[in-house]
């Protein structure tokens, strides 16, 4: 029998805000090293989800625990890339992927901040500022800084949704280099391309909403490592994306704008 507590345990969690409900009873857990794709129609609560999960927003019921232990606010084991990159436009792209070291007072010891500016091809525009760079380098720089603080806790809101095909593969390929890499980092993304999720995640989580429920979870039995011609052309793609429309399609009436 396995004991071991999950990584994330979502608990009976419900949100709101301005007097409405965003999240109503979401019960799930996430293990230790999995990566949960979330996916859900526009207005269901994904991305009220994920800062819930970060400790920046309350819970009005329930509860969020890392590793066991319930998250009240914002914690350095959990990191977060925000859709619209959330960038110093003041500091250029070493200060901004370093910054978060700095805030823990923490030492580049490991000469983490120069491993991860070359990895996401970085490097040539260290000393360059926000607005001289392109869309896809700002969300580099973005998932760069989050990476730098080796969290416990990636979540990923949308993180390629800015970007160019091109460019949203090469992003989706490099962070999933990373993420095969580093086994004690655990990972919740949210999209609203069902083959990204399929790509990316261990599993898939369908929010219904609003307000946002669970209405459906499903494992992604792919093997590791992934590439999107892989995946497309795997024996269970074609069911596992039926049975992830089908589900969205049937939450679609609950749509608001």
């Amino acid at each position: 029998m396995n004991t071991a507590i999950p990584k994330v345990t979502l608990d009976h969690l419900s949100v709101r805000l301005a007097g409405n409900q965003i999240l109503d009873d979401v019960t799930l857990t996430v293990e230790p090293h999995e990566l949960v794709g979330i996916i859900g129609t526009s207005g269901g609560g994904k991305t009220t989800l994920l800062r819930a999960v970060a400790g920046l927003l309350p819970a009005a019921g329930g509860s969020v625990l890392l590793d066991g232990d319930e998250v009240l606010f914002p914690t350095p084991r959990i990191a977060m890339v925000f859709q619209q990159f959330g960038l110093f436009p003041w500091k250029t792209v070493r200060a901004n992927v370093e910054y978060g070291l700095r805030v823990q007072g923490r030492a580049d010891e490991g000469g983490g901040v120069d491993r991860l500016l070359e990895i996401m091809n970085l490097a040539h525009v260290a000393r360059l500022y926000p607005h001289q760079l392109s869309g896809g380098m700002k969300q580099r720089v973005g998932i760069a800084r989050a990476l730098c603080v080796e969290p416990e806790l990636l979540l990923l809101d949308e993180p390629f949704s800015s970007v160019d095909a091109i460019t949203r593969e090469v992003l989706q390929n490099e962070v999933l280099r990373l993420w095969e890499r580093n086994r004690d980092m655990t990972g919740m993304l949210i999209t609203h391309d069902i083959d990204e999720a399929i790509l990316m995640a261990d599993r898939i989580v369908v929010i219904d909403g609003p307000p946002g429920r669970v209405a459906m979870q499903v494992p992604v039995r792919i093997p590791r490592p992934r590439t999107p011609r892989g995946v497309r052309s795997h024996e269970s793609y074609a069911d596992l994306r039926d049975q992830l429309w089908s589900a969205l399609q049937n939450g679609s009436h609950l749509e608001r704008t």
